[in-house]
């Protein structure tokens, strides 16, 4: 392995000399282009008449060449109609649609802000945001529309079936309208790497909501960092049905923007439903299911999945918690021709900075690992007592830096000088451990340690003890 420093163990990444884990895959070229935008990024391939995303319950579709137009028209629609410059934040309240993928690159083909919220916070966890984010604008739906009633925006408005409450002076668009705006007139706003793309609003590895800030360089280095890991994983012909939401990191990078990147047809489920899912699968040919542990724990031990025919399935993927073995063995022995993968990453992160190989058999040595380090990364394992880096097999906080990590949370440099040093790791909160072979290991947040007669006992190992009995579908260990 060349391209490690010398001194690192191949086998493991670790350096001793200054302990940080290197990434054992080789490194990948990200365009160093520094007027460089998303939404060239990911159009620049030009996939055409490949059919690039399906609503799941309608069946309506776009080409890529539709969406790339859409996204192209809406921008100008929002750029005429509405008045959204450069800089401009977009406030997102919607469920997962094909219009949603649309708003987001038509937003950043502006050099706009989009920041998204989850559809069933209360009005003033949204006006919260609203007023944090500093939104000039909102996009959302009819259903949704109560929740903003008694503010003062530009509202578009999703949708021509459903009934459009009136807001007195408050313009009001609809979205259709927007997809009939003739796109001459509207400038080449020339768009910085370093500018700010999205703010996604999350806890943090700590305390309250934060807008974390994804410049359109980190959303381009997740794509470049997260393909590279699945090459050997993801074709054209793969399927991939996004039913995790669309205003988290997970569900809108790494599940549709990398997935759009590639190539790959995207089916979209608006809300989560268990069978419907199910019935998904069998219908699309779902080919690559990312998911969630308490949908895979379900997958593993509900009766209802032996009545659906999901032999399409190639891979099914989770994130977001750590999944215990006893999980995985279950799913295992249900779906013996499927491949089971785990990953880590954060908002902070720009979504996944370790995927599993696609070496199964080497996998099959390290089950229930998040994988390795993708390309371009480094991590380190922190004691929390010492503060000095740790060699495998020793737990401690899990430090990581690279191109996908974000550099600041949103006028919030208290939040960021405790998470993000000045070396650009970031400080996740995480117990981790690195194996002998590069595995990461993921076994709890730190703050969340139980103490008992000495011993610090992880809550996840106690879940993935409960979840072993067949009769406990889900369960959560409290400290």
């Amino acid at each position: 392995m060349e391209h490690l420093p010398e001194g690192t163990d191949p086998r493991s990444g670790y350096c001793s000399s200054d302990g940080i884990y290197y990434s054992k895959r080789p490194p990948v070229w990200i365009p160093p282009t520094r007027n460089f935008d998303l939404v060239s990024f990911v159009f620049a391939p030009q996939f055409g008449d490949r059919v690039a995303m399906v609503d799941a319950p309608t069946g309506r579709s776009l080409t890529y060449a539709q969406l790339e137009r859409n996204v192209r028209v809406v921008a100008a629609g929002l750029y005429k109609n509405l008045g959204v410059r450069q800089y401009d934040v977009v406030m997102l309240l919607s469920p997962n649609s094909i219009e949603f993928a649309v708003v987001f690159f038509a937003v950043m083909s502006l050099g706009a802000v989009l920041t998204t919220v989850n559809s069933v916070n209360t009005t003033g966890e949204i006006q919260k945001q609203m007023n944090d984010a500093g939104a000039k604008f909102i996009i959302t739906t009819a259903a949704l529309t109560e929740k903003i009633a008694g503010v003062d925006l530009p509202v578009v408005i999703f949708g021509d079936d459903e009934v459009v409450p009136s807001f007195g002076s408050r313009a009001t668009h609809r979205y259709s309208e927007l997809l009939r705006t003739d796109t001459n007139g509207v400038p080449r706003i020339q768009i910085s790497q370093d500018d700010i793309a999205a703010l996604l609003y999350s806890s943090g590895t700590t305390g309250l909501s934060k807008g974390v800030v994804v410049t359109h360089r980190n959303f381009i280095s997740c794509s470049c960092l997260y393909n590279s890991g699945v090459d050997e994983v993801f074709s054209s012909d793969h399927v991939l049905l996004v039913l995790l939401p669309m205003f988290h990191v997970y569900g809108l990078a790494i599940c549709t923007m990398c997935s759009l990147a590639r190539g790959i047809k995207v089916v979209v489920m608006p809300q989560f439903n268990f069978v419907e899912m199910l019935s998904f699968i069998q219908t699309y040919k779902i080919t690559h299911l990312p998911l969630v542990p308490p949908i895979i724990i379900a997958l593993a031990k509900q009766d209802v999945v032996l009545k659906f025919d999901l032999s399409s399935l190639f891979q099914i993927g989770s994130g977001a918690a750590p999944l215990g073995k006893d999980i995985l063995s279950l799913c295992a022995k249900r779906f013996p021709n499927v491949k089971l993968k785990q990953g880590y990453g954060l908002t902070e992160s720009t979504g996944a900075c370790s995927t599993a190989p696609t070496n199964v058999s080497d996998m099959d040595a390290h089950y229930g690992a998040s994988g390795i380090l993708l390309p371009n990364t480094q991590g380190m394992i922190i004691d929390p007592v010492t503060n000095k880096p740790m060699p495998p097999t020793k737990q401690g906080e899990f430090w990581i830096r690279g191109p996908s990590i974000v550099k600041e949370y949103f006028k919030n440099p208290k939040a960021t000088s405790e998470t993000i040093d000045k070396d650009g790791w970031l400080h996740t909160g995480d117990l981790v451990m690195i194996d002998n072979d590069g595995y990461i290991h993921v076994l709890d947040r730190l703050k969340e340690l139980i103490k008992y007669n000495a011993y610090q006992v992880a809550p996840a190992e106690l879940e993935a003890l409960l979840l072993s009995h067949p009769s406990i579908l889900d369960c959560a260990v409290i400290p």
